[in-house]
C-alpha cells in the first residue's frame, strides 16, 4: 500500500489531536495539515494535493458542505472522508451527492476509522453501520417493483447492486464478463432513467430501495 496523504479539516482541536495521534501510528499515514476552516482547507489542498481529507462541515462558520465540491474540482483525485456527529439523513445525502467517499459517525471507532482510510483513498465508498442504518430507515421497498417502476433491466440492476457494494467498473466488468466500457455505458443509462448524476447517488437510490442490506454493505466494508 503507497503512503496515503491525509489532511484533517475539524473545527474541534480534541478531535484533530485525538485522530493525529490514533493515525500518526501507522506508518501508511501521513499527516499533511490540519485546517479550521475552509480557507485553510482550500489552501492545503492546492498545495498538497492529498489522497483523503478527514472532514466535518457541522460547524457552519467554518465548514460547509459545498467545501466538498469546491475542492473536488480543483484537486479531482482528493476524496472525501466525513467523519461527523450529524445524523440527519438530508445532510447525510447531500455529502454524498457534493463528492464525498465515505461518512462515519463520530461514534465509530478505530477499525472503522482505519479501514474507511484505505477505502476512501483507492476511490471506495465507506459508510459505517450507523450511517447505513439512517439511509435505510423506512426506505425498505422491494427492488422488483421499484426496478420496474423506473424501467431498469435485470442487468443494470445487478450493476446498481455492485456499485453499491463499493465495487468499481473494472471489477463489475470481470465479474460479469464485460467491457469496462460496457460497464460506463449502463450506468450513464442508468442515471439517465433514475435522473441522478453520480455513483454516490446511485448508492443511496440501492439503500433507499432495498436493493443491499446493511448486512450486505457491511461485509464488503
Amino acid at each position: 500500500m503507497p503512503n496515503i496523504k491525509i489532511i484533517i479539516a475539524d473545527t474541534q482541536y480534541l478531535v484533530r489531536i485525538g485522530l493525529v495521534n490514533l493515525l500518526s501510528a501507522n506508518k501508511d499515514f501521513t499527516i499533511l495539515s490540519e485546517a479550521i476552516n475552509s480557507e485553510e482547507l482550500l489552501e492545503m489542498v492546492k498545495l498538497h494535493k492529498p489522497e483523503v481529507v478527514i472532514f466535518d462541515y457541522n460547524n457552519p462558520k467554518s465548514f460547509v458542505i459545498e467545501d466538498i465540491s469546491n475542492i473536488k474540482k480543483i484537486s479531482p483525485k482528493t476524496n472525501f472522508l466525513v467523519i461527523s456527529a450529524d445524523d440527519n439523513k438530508a445532510n447525510i445525502y447531500k455529502v454524498i451527492e457534493a463528492g464525498a467517499i465515505s461518512f462515519l459517525t463520530k461514534e465509530c471507532d478505530k477499525e472503522e476509522i482505519i479501514g474507511a482510510i484505505y477505502a476512501t483513498a483507492k476511490n471506495e465508498k465507506f459508510l459505517c453501520h450507523k450511517v447505513i442504518d439512517i439511509i435505510i430507515e423506512k426506505h425498505m421497498h422491494t427492488d422488483e417493483d421499484n426496478c420496474k417502476a423506473f424501467n431498469l433491466s435485470l442487468r443494470e440492476t445487478e450493476i446498481i447492486k455492485l456499485t453499491a457494494k463499493g465495487w468499481t467498473a473494472k471489477t463489475i466488468a470481470g465479474h460479469l464478463f464485460l467491457s469496462t466500457h460496457t460497464i460506463y455505458t449502463h450506468k450513464k443509462n442508468i442515471m439517465k432513467k433514475l435522473k441522478i448524476n453520480s455513483s454516490s447517488e446511485m448508492i443511496v437510490y440501492a439503500i433507499q430501495n432495498g436493493l443491499v442490506t446493511r448486512e450486505e454493505m457491511m461485509m464488503e466494508n
